[in-house]
């Protein structure tokens, strides 16, 4: 078994209520500076907010931009 990817705390604005204010993902997810999170039978896409570097107690902030629907 393979050690377990690291992972990174990040703010998140915007969204649907519902949408955590903070979340830790996958260092992968995160260093692609775009972040499609799954939720209530959809994604929410956030994406790294340049202005804000470190808004939420120092961690990353991504803005919401975007919604799709799971393919059936």
């Amino acid at each position: 078994m393979g050690a377990a990817e690291p992972s990174v705390d990040v703010c998140l604005k915007g969204g649907p209520d519902g949408v955590p204010d903070r979340m830790s993902v996958r260092f992968s997810e995160f260093s692609a500076r775009y972040l499609k999170i799954p939720f209530r039978a959809g994604y929410e896409h956030f994406v790294l907010d340049r202005e804000s570097p470190g808004g939420c107690d120092e961690a990353p902030v991504f803005v919401w931009c975007d919604r799709t629907k799971v393919a059936e």
